[in-house]
């Protein structure tokens, strides 16, 4: 019933987006909270009140609320209107809070000042913790939107309550994180820590957390050289029909984090007693090929494994898995420039495309396809004509130490230099590994063996290039920035992301003067790419869609795609 409700809430919003805004419906209204304290101790209870100010025929809305979930818990809610309108069940997730209201039949809506919802929450975390309005949309009687302005963030300062015991961690007195497991384990005399997590420890996690995550945190481990962790998988699954579905598991140790996605562990067939151990090790430099220990230098290689009950689970669908290894940029480097290599069996250092920097942990993250040997390494590429383009710079450099392009002469880029549709291709099937070696392509000018073949096959089995009339794929043709728009997009609507967003993006900008200038087919791509600040004018307000892109254009758009989507 609730569901049908939002749903049909969502219809009269919808239709009534289309009709004409009548005066009167455009009246400003004001939605504003109200705390019932400005500080609280720890366990407390507070209420915060959503209030409308000077309403004019108020007769539906849909308020959406964020609130500090590291420190506040949703505890329930009171309406007055509670007999007079119809109210949703307001829904709690990931730090938001959704309430609807509407009244029903002939009547007018509210008008002047009137409470709307008064919601409570428990203090949970010390601070200050802020509730604030995300988003207000109303109607009036008729069907009709009505402008809505939202007030000002409400915040609580948390303390400490000495009085009340603090919840602590099954079997010790240590205090419980929500939704983290801690455990202090020394190495053996081999440096080896192994620790297992009780059933009874997961539960408590998961029923404590507020994320949809539960992490280990092993402490006491930095002079360990291998980290075994054991978990009970038929143990961990019933934790999560007792309180719900957690999205991940996060291992954090001092030599690597390494987080799961629980799907992988429910897409797995076990028997009670099964067992899944995650291994983390750091690999002894004497034991490496003499050419990689001389690229690794003094790098560190992690050697990562994961069994179900001693079988090796050897592959991971997409972003089953992530890993982040510890790395101390030196001074010089190019945080951009920092690379994942996968140790191959065959001795030979393989680029993992995905890996980045993360500036505020301090890490280098990537998404591996499978478990093996990786290692982090700033590769120090650079080329001489690059002044003057400082803003293609990062996106350049970065994407030369993934291999993923090269210059055109040695030392020289060449950003001024065009691009053909089969370089830009190969650069986006390199960038995102869409290689596919059992495709294959009956374009007309796309020759077995040429070096685009398998880029410009592979494209083609994803769906994401089409050919000429005339049956070629058109090689040798300058892109431009138009059909560059259609294949980004395309790309990112294969890969399932709803949308993207470039880092620093903060408000969506108005739409390019010339975009009526823009092909049918490609229109809804450029405008969808400008929204999410991956492709910019050429000038103040022009996109050009029938200019060809340059080298340099290419690599930005490429860099700014790669960095929204990790």
């Amino acid at each position: 019933m609730r569901r049908i409700f939002h749903m049909f809430f969502l219809a009269i919003l919808l239709i009534a987006a289309i009709l004409p805004i009548s005066v009167e419906a455009q009246a400003l209204d004001s939605i504003q909270l109200a705390a019932s304290s400005s500080s609280a101790k720890m366990g407390e209870t507070l209420s915060v009140t959503v209030a409308g100010k000077s309403l004019s025929d108020l007769y539906g809305a849909e308020i959406e609320l964020a609130y500090d979930a590291a420190k506040l818990q949703y505890d329930g809610y009171s309406s007055p209107l509670t007999g007079q309108a119809f109210i949703m069940e307001p829904t709690s997730k990931d730090g938001k809070i959704m309430l609807v209201f509407t009244f029903t039949g002939q009547k007018p809506g509210l008008n002047g000042d009137a409470n709307l919802f008064a919601i409570s929450f428990k203090a949970i975390g010390t601070g200050e913790a802020s509730v604030s309005l995300n988003t207000v949309t109303g109607l009036n009687h008729q069907g009709q939107p009505t402008v809505v302005s939202m007030g000002n963030p409400v915040t609580t300062t948390i303390s400490n309550n000495n009085t009340v015991p603090p919840v602590t961690n099954p079997g010790t007195d240590k205090p419980l994180t929500p939704g983290v497991v801690t455990v202090e384990a020394s190495p053996s005399d081999k440096g080896v820590v192994s620790i297992r997590v009780t059933p009874k420890d997961l539960l408590a996690a998961a029923e404590s957390s507020k994320d949809r995550s539960v992490r280990i945190q092993v402490n006491k481990v930095s002079d360990a050289k291998e980290v075994l962790v054991n978990l009970p998988v038929a143990d961990w699954r019933q934790a999560g029909a007792q309180t719900g579905n957690i999205d991940t598991i996060k291992l954090e140790t001092e030599l690597a984090n390494v987080t799961i996605d629980t799907k992988m562990l429910r897409s797995i067939q076990v028997t009670d007693p099964a067992n899944l151990q995650l291994r983390i090790a750091k690999v002894d430099p004497a034991a490496l090929p003499s050419g990689i220990s001389q690229v690794v230098g003094t790098g560190v290689v992690y050697d990562f494994t994961i069994t179900l009950d001693g079988q090796k689970i050897t592959n991971f669908s997409d972003k089953e898995v992530m890993v982040e290894l510890p790395y101390v940029l030196s001074p010089g480097e190019n945080p951009n420039q920092v690379v994942i290599y996968y140790l191959t069996t065959s001795g030979n250092l393989e680029v993992v495309k995905n890996g980045y920097y993360n500036a505020t942990t301090g890490k280098v993250a990537f998404k591996p396809s499978h478990f093996s040997q990786y290692t982090a390494k700033h590769v120090p590429v650079s080329f001489q004509d690059m002044n003057g383009y400082g803003w293609a710079s990062d996106a350049v450099l970065g994407l030369a130490a993934r291999e993923v392009i090269q210059g055109r002469s040695e030392g020289n880029y060449v950003p001024d230099g065009q691009v053909t549709r089969a370089e830009f291709v190969q650069m986006l099937t390199k960038l995102f590994d869409l290689s596919d070696i059992s495709a294959a392509t009956v374009f007309t000018d796309v020759a077995p063996g040429a070096w685009y073949y398998k880029a410009i096959a592979s494209a083609q089995k994803a769906g994401l290039v089409q050919g000429k009339d005339d049956g070629s794929f058109g090689v040798n043709d300058l892109i431009s920035r138009e059909d560059m728009a259609v294949l980004i997009d395309r790309f990112v609507k294969q890969r399932g992301l709803s949308s993207v967003a470039a880092s620093g993006t903060i408000s969506p900008p108005a739409d390019f003067l010339d975009l009526g200038l823009t092909s049918a087919y490609a229109r809804d791509a450029v405008s969808s790419l400008q929204q999410a600040g991956i492709m910019n004018g050429m000038t103040e307000g022009y996109f050009e869609p029938k200019g060809n892109s340059t080298r340099a254009q290419a690599a930005s758009v490429l860099y700014r795609l790669y960095q929204a989507i990790q």
